[in-house]
């Protein structure tokens, strides 16, 4: 998220928001890491939905395992700017 770059997350195991702050310097990557609380039996499904336009020209994608996801983006963030994704994981 670069330099002053800041993520908070909000929200329970199955569903919620996580909300990007960009600083500046921002690259490719790893916008974002959410554990769960407690671990699915399997891989969930996660689905992730950006809110409003901020997010939504970010070429975004999700890892997933049974403890948790990231959501990372195939291109550089822009500097300055706030956005959010909502999410959904279900077993």
């Amino acid at each position: 998220v670069g330099g002053a770059g800041t993520v908070s997350i909000s929200g329970t195991d199955t569903a919620g928001t996580v909300n990007i702050n960009f600083g500046f310097g921002t690259s490719a990557g790893i916008l974002a890491n959410v554990s769960f609380t407690n671990s699915f039996n399997q891989t969930p499904h996660v689905v992730i939905s950006p809110v409003g336009s901020n997010c939504a020209a970010l070429n975004y994608y999700v890892n997933r395992t049974t403890g948790g996801f990231s959501i990372g983006t195939a291109s550089a963030g822009p500097s300055g700017v706030s956005c959010a994704f909502d999410y959904i994981a279900i077993d």
